[in-house]
């Protein structure tokens, strides 16, 4: 059963200012003599009778990673996730957790990089690119006529 912290500190107060006999304790606030005797341990042991929080486990790439990473996503603004996990696996040969989700976590928890992001990114990119292939083209057509248009909406 879960107590609260009021409750914890009063028993191990009742117990260890005020020297109370544990199953006293446990009669009088209703709760199990294990409890109180785990919470006066650990109020030795820490000085507290919160219980410890879990550790936040660290991610498992080295910083050169993500730098390696964000590099890439903003000089591929348009790239898939298995040419990401290539290009890391050229550049990064001994790295070993390597799997979409891992790199999919990292993208969006580590970098910011949420799917949005990425794919205005890639919209933004993409109209950069249209207007640099008008410009290689322009000098080869000059008028209209020679612009050649199709129809895909009558595709059989």
């Amino acid at each position: 059963m879960t107590y609260s912290l009021d409750l914890r500190w009063r028993a191990v107060v009742l117990h260890y200012v005020y020297g109370c006999e544990i199953a006293l304790i446990a009669v009088v606030l209703g709760m199990a003599e294990r409890s109180i005797r785990r919470w006066h341990e650990q109020f030795q042991s820490t000085g507290n009778v919160e219980r410890a929080k879990p550790n936040k486990k660290g991610f498992a790439w080295e910083p050169r990673v993500f730098a390696f990473v964000e590099g890439y996503a903003k000089k591929h603004p348009c790239f898939y996730i298995e040419e990401l996990k290539a290009a890391l696996r050229a550049k990064f040969p001994t790295l070993s957790n390597l799997s979409t989700p891992t790199i999919c976590r990292a993208l969006r928890f580590n970098l910011n990089l949420s799917r949005k992001v990425l794919e205005k990114r890639a919209r933004e990119s993409s109209a950069r690119e249209i207007m640099m292939y008008y410009k290689r083209l322009k000098p080869f057509y000059m008028n209209p006529s020679q612009l050649v248009f199709v129809d895909e909406t009558s595709k059989d």
